[in-house]
């Protein structure tokens, strides 16, 4: 796990994580203290239940988007600076070599998340809810797989596509990921050629939206669909078969 664990002190000391993730939780206390409001038809909603739900998509969209960021490209990168000619040396496997990278990146989404539910936490702790920090642990668990589901596939991608490629698909797909249930609706609305297409991107992305409310469902109570959790790991597991699938050669030029 050395390689692993090199990249994850690398990518931690990228400026990018701290800011993102410090602006997320500026927001989040922002949310939690009162000091911004929502509201609805001029009368502000600041209720615990009404309020977290937010929160936790906020803390989703974020540890997401920024889980993009930091693992696009780092497989490309380790063979532009040629590091990887130390680790054939070493005889090492191309699909551990891959593998322990993509691992390093699924460690820096989970350091943002970490940063993020901090903010939430402080939140609970103004809603006098101190007696349920307990249900933070496994809330984190269950959105981690979302981190772990668009890491995954972001370092796939970054293996079989050029950075540029690689990002732009990775970011729609998590934003197909997040924004899922609203995207059937249009779906839905749509119909036709355009539905269909839909239809059927939204098929290979994991529902994103699905998995945070089961991670909500934990922190206020409700039941967990085992189903939707297995179906999340299962995409995980999918893009990390076909990571270690992927071949590569040191000598190709990434755009």
């Amino acid at each position: 796990m050395k390689i692993a664990v090199t990249a994850f002190k690398e990518k931690i000391r990228r400026r990018d994580l701290y800011i993102v993730s410090g602006i997320g939780v500026l927001i989040l206390l922002l949310f939690g203290s009162g000091t911004g409001s929502l509201s609805i038809d001029g009368v502000p909603v600041t209720d615990y239940r009404v309020l977290g739900p937010v929160m936790l998509t906020v803390v989703n969209a974020i540890s997401c988007i920024l889980t993009v960021v930091m693992s696009l490209g780092t497989i490309p990168n380790e063979y532009e600076r040629g590091t990887s000619h130390l680790v054939w040396i070493r005889h090492v496997p191309q699909w551990r070599y891959h593998g322990e990278l993509a691992f390093a990146n699924v460690l820096a989404g989970w350091a943002s998340e970490t940063i993020l539910f901090a903010a939430m936490l402080v939140f609970m702790l103004i809603n006098r809810r101190a007696d349920q920090l307990w249900r933070l642990a496994p809330a984190w668990l269950i959105l981690g797989i979302n981190v772990a589901a668009v890491s995954m596939l972001t370092s796939l991608l970054s293996v079989v596509l050029p950075k540029f490629a690689a990002g732009t698909i990775a970011a729609a797909a998590a934003f197909a990921g997040i924004f899922h249930s609203l995207l059937g609706l249009l779906k839905d609305m749509v119909g036709g050629l355009g539905g269909e297409l839909i239809r059927y991107a939204l098929k290979l992305v994991p529902d994103l939206h699905e998995i945070q409310a089961q991670a909500g469902a934990v922190l206020y109570g409700g039941r967990v669909d085992a189903h939707v959790v297995l179906c999340g790991l299962l995409a995980v597991y999918g893009y990390m078969v076909l990571l270690f699938a992927a071949k590569t050669t040191s000598d190709r030029v990434w755009g």
